[in-house]
């Protein structure tokens, strides 16, 4: 599996991803990070990140999250591969404003979802209390985020990443999504929906030049 990161093509693709850049050397396997304190990321314009989407009734499609837009008010990330496109809207903080379909939006949070506390580190714990609308199932809500006591070694399709996990709970404890985020991809290499009833693992991740 080819991969490309940072512009830099290597033939191993993304099996060490987790700690560093492999444009120090394709093949190289780097120790454990200890991920103490993860600092937010930057995104830009063009990068992308493509997951093998699987449902919970076997069927699989790929997806491809790229951004779109970048300002000092946050980011546009498009997921094309769906029928029809969604699009997410991030604050700079990486919490997520609202949700469109198509054209039309179908949700939003106010204040925006706190999908991410910066610095991350193991074990941290945060929450939060927003107003959700949709139409269907308006209200307030309180939301919870706890991340994993040790780094996970996470088998994807490109290989093994180390990521930090993060379950997201909502009001009643129930468990509304879990995802592995690296800070070499800037991005989760893998999540687990338990309201959409699927999971995705990366297959290839690509940042502009």
């Amino acid at each position: 599996m080819r991969g490309r990161l940072g512009g830099r093509r290597c033939a191993v693709g993304l099996a060490a991803v987790g700690l560093v850049v492999l444009a120090a050397g394709c093949g190289i396997r780097p120790p454990v990070p200890t991920m103490d304190s993860v600092e937010r990321p930057e995104w830009r314009v063009g990068d992308r990140w493509v997951f093998r989407r699987t449902s919970l009734a076997g069927g699989t499609t790929v997806v491809t999250h790229q951004v779109t837009e970048a300002s000092a008010d946050g980011y546009t990330v498009r997921l094309s591969g769906l029928t029809p496109v969604v699009t997410r809207e991030w604050t700079m903080e990486l919490h997520l404003r609202g949700l469109r379909v198509g054209e039309a939006f179908v949700g939003r949070f106010e204040p925006a979802l706190m999908y991410f506390a910066w610095p991350l580190r193991l074990g941290k714990e945060w929450s939060q209390e927003f107003e959700y609308r949709d139409g269907r199932r308006d209200g307030r809500y309180v939301n919870t985020w706890r991340a994993g006591s040790v780094v996970d070694a996470v088998d994807t399709l490109v290989g093994r990443v180390y990521a930090l996990r993060v379950e997201h709970r909502g009001s009643r404890g129930e468990r509304l999504d879990t995802y592995w985020y690296s800070p070499v991809v800037r991005y989760w290499v893998r999540i687990e929906d338990s309201v959409g009833g699927y999971t995705e693992e990366l297959v290839e991740y690509k940042a502009p030049l």
